[in-house]
This record gives structure tokens, C-alpha cells and sequence, in this order.
């Protein structure tokens, strides 16, 4: 009956949990779109007079999208709905290309970006725990100098030169892979370029957890009763490390995003980079909100995954008493 009760609150007090945890999402949100339409309106411009090398758009159609988006109201009108046409998924036309709405941009290339970012993240995060739980099991040795030179290599190279070297010699060069998207050699270098950096901060986060844990007393007494060192790594001290690198999993999200606009513009993947480069020189407003407010949500749903499965892990934190 004990355990019986101990079960029912804890999964009370996860669901608690998650659910703070969602409602605190709604803010976040809102904040992030009150920082983009201050930046976006701030910056100055005029979609409709757009610089030089964009085409603008009839006088007519230009009426049209000035009355759809409040353009001429003030900017708390024209920011309500905004926010509005968000929550209701209603994101409107472009300012910039007339064939298609916002929605279809977020619909077609967001699932792309955010594609190119989970293959990436599914290469990085095993090798990243593999390079970093060599180092600390061979700590202040030749193996622990060498995969921590090697990881700190990976996360201190920008990603556009990663980039540059590989579409350059891989591509141009000596023609052994294509770019874009549609098939799987396609994929390959871009997939490549985003992860090295994220695989290194992986690295690096598991070694610092290992070598902590190491000298936890449960590791002595494994080792005491005769059980495999490489047992008690995998298994036992592994277990115990998770929390830290599921706290590094939001870092690594946005390192992963923010890198994901270069591979994409360098390999010619349909992402979301260039309708987001495009539309800040442009001025379209509705397609750079919305795509900043869809990349976002991608993280903040993504932080939600890693502290309920982080929750899981630690007790502590669903019962609010880690310190």
C-alpha cells in the first residue's frame, strides 16, 4: 500500500509539474514575439519600398496588406493582432512573396530545419557521451588530453568555417557530394557541419559529470565487489550523469538553430534561413515574427521535453527541493 501511495504521488506530482511547466511556457512566448515586433518595427524601413534588388508590390495590393496587418495603427493595436493571429495560427500573406501566406513557409520549410537539427543532435549527442566518458575514465592521461583537446577543437570552430571548408573541398573541389536536401548523400555534409559543435559541448559536459561522479562512494564500492569498470561507467555512473546533460540540452538546441542558418544557406537546404535572411532585409514583418516565434516554440517545447524527462531522472526537481 506504501508503494502503492509513494506511485500515486509521484506521478501527481510530475503532472503538477509539467502542467507549471506548460503554463509558464505561455509567457515566455509572449515575450520573445514583444522582442521581435519591437526589434522588427524598430529597425526602421518600409516593406513596401523595399532596398534595392527586392520587387515591391502594387500600390493596391500594398493598401490591402497595410489594413490586414494594422500597419497604419498603433503599434499596441498592430501588436494585439499580431499575438492574436499567433494562438489562432492565422499568420496571413507575406509582404514579400505574393504566392504563397507565412503559413506555408512555416508548413513546408520548418519541418526541414527542424529535420537537419534532429539528425544532427542523433550523431552528436551519442558521440559527444562516448568521447566524454573516454576522457574522464582515462582522466589526466594521454586518452583524457587527447578527447578533451579534440572536443574543445569541435565547439570553439565556428560553424561557417566548418562549413566553408567542407562545401568547399567536398563540393566544389573534388565533387564527392551534392548539396541541397532530397537525398541522402545530400545530407550528409550538412548534417556533418551542424554537429561538430554540439558533439564537442556534449563532450565536455559528460567528462565534467564522469569525473564527479567517479568519486561518488557508490563507484568505489562497485569496483570493490568486482564489477566491470566498463559496467559501472554505462551503466551505474551514466544513469547518475544524466541530469546534467539534459540540463545541456537547451544550450545545444539553440547552438543547433542558430548554426542550422548557415548549413542551410551553404548547402542550399529549403530551410527556414533564407525566407528569415530575406525577410529582415525586406522588412516583411509577418514572415520574420513568425518564423522567430516558430523557431522559439521549437526550443521552449524542446526545454519542456528535457525538464520533464529531467523531473524523471531527479526527484528533487518535480518536488521543488533541489538546491
Amino acid at each position: 500500500r506504501r508503494a502503492q501511495r509513494s506511485g500515486r504521488l509521484s506521478a501527481v506530482s510530475l503532472t503538477a509539474y509539467i502542467a507549471r511547466r506548460v503554463v509558464w511556457t505561455i509567457p515566455l512566448v509572449l515575450g520573445v514575439m514583444l522582442v521581435t515586433f519591437g526589434l522588427m518595427r524598430g529597425a526602421g524601413g518600409d516593406p513596401f519600398n523595399p532596398p534595392e534588388g527586392f520587387g515591391g508590390v502594387p500600390e493596391s495590393y500594398a493598401r490591402v496588406l497595410r489594413e490586414h496587418y494594422h500597419l497604419d495603427d498603433p503599434w499596441l493595436v498592430e501588436f494585439a493582432y499580431w499575438v492574436k493571429s499567433v494562438f489562432t495560427l492565422e499568420f496571413g500573406p507575406s509582404l514579400l512573396y505574393r504566392d504563397f501566406d507565412v503559413a506555408d513557409v512555416v508548413r513546408h520549410a520548418l519541418p526541414v530545419t527542424v529535420t537537419l537539427v534532429l539528425l544532427a543532435a542523433a550523431w552528436a549527442v551519442p558521440v559527444g557521451i562516448a568521447l566524454g566518458v573516454w576522457a574522464a575514465s582515462h582522466r589526466n592521461r594521454v586518452a583524457d588530453f587527447f578527447a578533451t583537446s579534440v572536443a574543445t577543437i569541435l565547439l570553439v570552430v565556428p560553424v561557417f568555417f566548418v562549413v566553408f571548408v567542407l562545401r568547399e573541398y567536398f563540393v566544389l573541389e573534388w565533387r564527392l557530394l551534392p548539396t541541397g536536401w532530397d537525398t541522402t548523400r545530400a545530407r550528409i555534409l550538412p548534417v556533418l557541419a551542424l554537429g561538430l559543435a554540439p558533439a564537442g559541448y556534449v563532450a565536455r559536459i559528460v567528462r565534467a559529470a564522469f569525473v564527479e561522479a567517479l568519486q561518488e562512494d557508490y563507484v568505489r564500492t562497485a569496483l570493490a565487489k568486482g564489477l566491470r569498470r566498463q559496467r559501472v561507467l554505462w551503466v551505474h555512473v551514466l544513469r547518475n550523469s544524466l541530469a546534467p546533460l539534459l540540463s545541456a540540452v537547451i544550450p545545444m538546441i539553440a547552438l543547433l538553430i542558430t548554426g542550422a542558418f548557415f548549413v542551410e544557406e551553404a548547402f542550399a537546404v529549403p530551410g527556414v534561413s533564407s525566407f528569415f535572411v530575406i525577410g529582415v532585409r525586406a522588412r516583411d514583418y509577418p514572415m520574420v515574427m513568425n518564423l522567430t516565434v516558430a523557431l522559439a516554440t521549437v526550443v521552449l517545447v524542446a526545454n519542456l521535453i528535457a525538464d520533464v524527462l529531467l523531473a524523471l531522472v531527479d526527484p528533487r526537481i518535480r518536488e521543488g527541493t533541489r538546491r
